[in-house]
Parts: C-alpha cells; sequence; structure tokens
C-alpha cells in the first residue's frame, strides 16, 4: 500500500515554517532514514557482551543494526552527521540554554582548576592520551591508503597501540597533505576502535572525531556542540590540540554561538597564549558568516600582537584569503587596508622577503588581484598606489581591460598622471583607441581646468574619428566654474585652424551651450557669428538658436543675423531651422512677414529637389493664414506653392480672396543654389 500524501503549499510553510519539521518526522516514521549521526545504542551491545566500559558511546559506536561496512565510507558518512530538522527543534532556544550552559562549563572549568599549568599538561597527557610504547609504528598503509576506504583484514592485522598511534598521525597529516578531505578513514577507525576492540573513549578519540567534522560537506558544529557535552559529562579535559582543532572547525562550519563559548573556555584554562594561537581560524569564521567588521577588529588586534613580539599569529594564505574575499565582495577598500597591513609587518621582516614571486614579502598574485579590484571598482588611493609600484616599476604586465579601468579610475578623479599613464599603455600595445579613451582624458584635462590640453585631445579625437558625436560637457562644466575663460575658447580654437588642424566641434558647442545658459539671445547670436566659421559648416550653432528661442523678437534676431552666418553651412543643413524659423515668424502676429519671405526665399537655395518636404505644411499654413490677415498679395504665390506640395485650396476660400490684388508674378523661392 503506498504511503499516505500530504499536500503542503508556499503559503503553508509562509505562515508556518514549522510544518517542515512536522512532516520531516512524518516521513521519517513512514520510511525510516539512514541516521547521520553516530548513535549511543551500541551501549546495549556491549553490556550483553560482557565488555562494557562505561563508556559514554553516543559520538563513538554504532547500534548494531547500523554498523557499516568499512569499506564502505558513503554509509558512514551519512550516519556522522544529524539532522538539521531534529536539531532545529531545540538549537534556536539558545538563548536560555547558552546562559545555563556557559554557568555550567565555567564551574566544572573552575572546580577543575591545577595548581600550575605543568600539572595541567601532565596530567592531560598521562590520564587522555592513550599508552604506547616506544617500538611501536603507525601504520603506513593506513596513512597511504584513499580516504574513503580500510580494509577490515588491515585493521584485524594491527595491534591497539598501532592503531591509536596511526590514528594519532593521521590528524596531524591530514591538514598539511591533503588536498580533499572527507574524514571518512578517520571515522572508520574510530568506530573499530570503540566496537571491535572496545577502547574507552578519550580525549583522543573525541579529538579525531573534531577533526572529521572539518569535512565541508559531511561535518557539522552541532556534532562538537554534542561531544563537548558528552566530555563535560564523563569529566574528560580537552587539550590543546582539541581546541585548535574545535576553532578550526567553526572556521568550516561556523557557529558564533559555540565559538565564543568556546574562546572563554580557553581563556579561562590556557589564557591568553591559546586564544593567539587559534585566532586566525576565529577571523577565518567570522569572514565565512560575512561579519567584515569583525573581521578588520580581529585583524587589528593581530597586528597589534605581532608588532610587540617577533612571532607570527596568523598565516600568509589567512591574510591572502581575507583579501581575496573582501574584494570579491565589493569591499574593495577594506581589502586594501587589509593588504596595506600586511605590507607594514612584513616590512620590519627578512623572512620571504627575498622569495621569487614576492614582493615586500606578498605573493604577486595578491598585488595583481588587488590592482584588479581596485581600477574595476575605480577606487583612487589603491589603484595609484598599486600603478607606480608595479607597472611603473615593470613589475606586472596589466590586461587591457586593467588599463582601460585605470584611464576611466585616473579620468574619474581628475588624476592626470594616472590617465595619462593608462593611456600611453594602450597605445604603446598598438591597440586601436576609440573615442572613449579620448574622451576620458578631455574629462580629465578639463576637470583640472586644463582648457588647453582639453581642447587639443578633442581635436586629435576629432581627427581621428571623423563624424563621431563629441560630448562638451566637462568643457561646459569648466566654463561654468570658470567663466572668464570663455575668451580663451575662442583663441585656442582660432589657433588650432591656423595650425592646419581640425577644430573639434565640442569646443563651440560647449561655449554656445555656456552663452545659453544666461538667457541673453542676443549675446547668442553674437557667439555664434563668432564660432560659426570654425564650425566647418555644421548647422548645429542655428539649431540651438531656434530652441533657445521663445519670442518673436527672439525669432526676428534669428532671421536677421541668418544672412551672417547662412552663407558658411553646407548646402541641405539649415533647412530645417529655416523651417522653424518661417513658421514662428509668420504664426505670431509680432513676428516680421517680409523677414519670413526672405527666409522662404534662402531655403530655396538648399532644395535641391521640388519634391523634397520643406517648406512644411505647417508652414505654408501659417503662412496663408498670415497673408490672408493682412491682405498680402504675396499669398497667390504661397497658394500656387500649396498646389505644387498637394495642397487643395477651397472654391470659398478662393471667393475670399478675390478681394486681395494678385501679381503677375512672385518667386517664394530661390533657385537651387543661387544666391
Amino acid at each position: 500500500m503506498a504511503a499516505p500524501r500530504q499536500v503542503v503549499d508556499g503559503l503553508w510553510r509562509c505562515l508556518c515554517p514549522s510544518i517542515d519539521a512536522a512532516l520531516f518526522q512524518k516521513t521519517s516514521r513512514l520510511r525510516p532514514l539512514v541516521p547521520r549521526r553516530l548513535t549511543s545504542t551500541a551501549a546495549a551491545a556491549h553490556e550483553e557482551d560482557g565488555s562494557s566500559n562505561g563508556l559514554l558511546t553516543s559520538n563513538l559506536t554504532l547500534s548494531q543494526q547500523q554498523q557499516p561496512v568499512i569499506d564502505d565510507g558513503s554509509q558512514l558518512a551519512q550516519r556522522s552527521k544529524k539532522t538539521r530538522s531534529r536539531k532545529n527543534q531545540r538549537l534556536w532556544q539558545h538563548e536560555k540554554a547558552n546562559r545555563k550552559l556557559l554557568k555550567e562549563q565555567y564551574q566544572h572549568e573552575v572546580s577543575s582548576l591545577p595548581t600550575t599549568t605543568t600539572t595541567t599538561t601532565t596530567t592531560t597527557a598521562t590520564t587522555d592520551q592513550p599508552e604506547t610504547p616506544a617500538t611501536t609504528t603507525p601504520s603506513l598503509d593506513i596513512l597511504t591508503l584513499p580516504d574513503n576506504t580500510i580494509p577490515p583484514s588491515l585493521l584485524a592485522s594491527l595491534s591497539t597501540p598501532t592503531l591509536l598511534l596511526t590514528l594519532s598521525r593521521l590528524l596531524t597529516s591530514h591538514s598539511k597533505h591533503s588536498k580533499r578531505f572527507t574524514g571518512l578513514k578517520i571515522r572508520s577507525l574510530v568506530h573499530y576502535l570503540v566496537t571491535d576492540r572496545h577502547q574507552p573513549p578519550n580525549e583522543l578519540l573525541y579529538r579525531a572525531l573534531v577533526v572529521a567534522n572539518w569535512d565541508p560537506e559531511r561535518g557539522s558544529a552541532w556534532e562538537l556542540e554534542d561531544i563537548l557535552k558528552e566530555m563535560d559529562k564523563a569529566s574528560i579535559a580537552p587539550s590543546k590540540e582539541f581546541w585548535r582543532a574545535a576553532i578550526k572547525l567553526l572556521a568550516i562550519h561556523p557557529d558564533y554561538t559555540l565559538r565564543n563559548l568556546i574562546l572563554r573556555r580557553i581563556g579561562v584554562v590556557y589564557g591568553e597564549e591559546l586564544i593567539k594561537e587559534v585566532r586566525e581560524d576565529v577571523i577565518l569564521g567570522l569572514l565565512r558568516e560575512r561579519q567584515e567588521e569583525l573581521v578588520l577588529e580581529a585583524l587589528e588586534e593581530v597586528v597589534g600582537w605581532e608588532e610587540e613580539g617577533e612571532r607570527r599569529w596568523m598565516s600568509g594564505t589567512g591574510w591572502d584569503t581575507v583579501v581575496h574575499v573582501l574584494g570579491k565582495r565589493g569591499y574593495t577598500e577594506e581589502a586594501f587596508q587589509v593588504l596595506m597591513m600586511r605590507v607594514g609587518l612584513e616590512t620590519g621582516r627578512e623572512e620571504g622577503r627575498g622569495e621569487e614571486g614576492r614582493l615586500d614579502g606578498v605573493p604577486m598574485e595578491v598585488w595583481y588581484y588587488m590592482l584588479e579590484e581596485c581600477s574595476r571598482e575605480s577606487y583612487l588611493e589603491g589603484t595609484k598606489y598599486l600603478w607606480g609600484k608595479l607597472v611603473e616599476n615593470g613589475l606586472v604586465v596589466p590586461s587591457d581591460g586593467m588599463l582601460n579601468n585605470t584611464l576611466n579610475t585616473g579620468a574619474r578623479h581628475c588624476d592626470e598622471e594616472l590617465a595619462t599613464g593608462a593611456f600611453k599603455e594602450l597605445a604603446g600595445r598598438g591597440i586601436k583607441m576609440t573615442g572613449l579613451h579620448y574622451e576620458a582624458l578631455v574629462d580629465c584635462y578639463a576637470d583640472q581646468g586644463k582648457l588647453e590640453e582639453a581642447l587639443e585631445v578633442a581635436s586629435i579625437k576629432a581627427e581621428s574619428y571623423p563624424g563621431l558625436k563629441e560630448e562638451s560637457r566637462s568643457i561646459l562644466r569648466l566654463l561654468v566654474r570658470e567663466p572668464e575663460m570663455a575668451n580663451r575658447v575662442f583663441e585656442i580654437l582660432g589657433e588650432l585652424k591656423e595650425k592646419g588642424r581640425k577644430v573639434p566641434a565640442s569646443g563651440p558647442v560647449a561655449l554656445l551651450e555656456f552663452v545659453g545658459l544666461q538667457g541673453d539671445m542676443g549675446a547668442l547670436v553674437d557667439a555664434l557669428e563668432r564660432v560659426q566659421p570654425l564650425m566647418e559648416g555644421s548647422d548645429w550653432g542655428l539649431g540651438y538658436l531656434c530652441r533657445q528661442a521663445k519670442t518673436a523678437e527672439d525669432w526676428n534676431l534669428i532671421a536677421r543675423a541668418y544672412p551672417r552666418i547662412g552663407p558658411t553651412m553646407t548646402v541641405g543643413k539649415p533647412l530645417v531651422a529655416l523651417n522653424d524659423t518661417v513658421r514662428n515668424l509668420a504664426a505670431d502676429r509680432e513676428g516680421d512677414l517680409d523677414l519670413a519671405f526672405a527666409r522662404l526665399w534662402d531655403m530655396g537655395e538648399h532644395l535641391v529637389q521640388r519634391v523634397a518636404k520643406y517648406p512644411t505644411d505647417d508652414t505654408l499654413m501659417a503662412l496663408l493664414d498670415r497673408c490672408y490677415w493682412e491682405k498680402d498679395s504675396r499669398i497667390w504665390a504661397v497658394i500656387d506653392l500649396a498646389r505644387e506640395k498637394g495642397i487643395q485650396v477651397d472654391e470659398t476660400d478662393m471667393k475670399k480672396l478675390s478681394t486681395i490684388p494678385k501679381p503677375e508674378r512672385f518667386l517664394l523661392l530661390a533657385p537651387a543654389g543661387k544666391s
């Protein structure tokens, strides 16, 4: 019969998160799961065999029904990890429980404090460590086997002292040579010693279980908590090696509350010395918990310790890890500060300074990584320091992307030296420069107030990329900041033209926009008359005048100025501006109608074909309405032009026009190309 099912949707889980634990218990009753940790049911088996040692075997033994095959590491690994659901039922009530636990631990530590440190060490060594003959040697076969297989025949052939010594060696050799640690070999060996050899629990076996939990995938901080409770109940005092292994476990599987409890116990028993030794693992655990501020505070404390004495309290790998993780998380400034902390510590040391692949005792990979991160995040202080130390001294060859980022960083922060250096590096590689590279230099020079250099680079850009749209924001910001430099723009542009250089459009455009900000149409028209000869036939200035015009008087000024600026424009370009001028002059009763027809005549010079859309229909209708209102005889020419463009005039309207005299001949548009 199929197992019953219970449907739970997302709303259930949002409103009642505890439903997960309830469902897990129900499914567990329906189909027993393989336990994920070592259980305490083997005590009954020992009692039946008459071999009970009074052991606390919840972490050291397996039940008879759950004993795995030693070779099968995957099953044992599943038993070595607790289920989270059962733990969650009691873990998050830790506020009250932790106070009680802390009180009990302090009472236990105070009651078990020895008279001297030497006595403590001696007692621990004599009571916790198993006695092994001096001639006993560890099994090299077990040490060299893969991490998940130990043949039962090999275990049976070895004596208990040999197995204990092998386990001790296995704990110390793991961290130095193993690349991928799972802890299965350690768990298998501990399981065999307890179940088959009836080894009583001691500090070594518990420490082995702690080391087995270093496994990143199968390890757990919860098992460490249970181990500590069992050791306290059995009055087994943890050694320094045990505490070091525990803190390292919490660096892999962080638990902030449990870590603080352990550090307090370490401080009570061993003092500050051991706290300093495990500080690196504490920092890595905080880093895994994403508590970056606490990491920086702990590093400052380590720096203070190392400045006081000659001993290193944190390895180079630990420093490199902090720098890398902070940089990847976006804390570029903090990562650079950590790098500078390390450099400051390495300055007074001779160790590692002359090694190949290092600079000031720091690996070159770290320097390169920080240059990449600082330039990518536009962090000026770090980028400039690393650029001068690495690139300018020829120690590092940055990638093209890093050079682009460095150029943008220098331009954003107005650092001429940094931006120019990156630009030269790019140019020296023969890379095809784009308008963005030149624009970054223009922004850098303009924001520094160097108008001449900015226009010089803009001229080079205009020569290299003709027709590319040029930005003038940085030059405009300079003119707004220093209005007295407006006249200097005319002089620099004139000098460029005399030298035969291409005049960048960004200069005249920025100048016209600056004058336009003053709101004086007369001054704007005068400025356009001065810069129009430098704009190489562009109609941008005339179009800008039309966009700034607001009244009939403004349109009259534009219409009167056109004969002075129009001849310098390329044929066909000013059609839009002329069409707008004619329409606005005709539509406003205060506009000069004669000027409107004059500019309509000028439009003919730029019309290559009569089928062109200029003048537009709305412009012709505005002229018809204005001529009819003023009884102007030129209305008949406008009607003829409208009919040519397909605009029909109603017969009733024609009857109303009978009172207006009709001239014999009148041309509205000049012949194309004629003045």
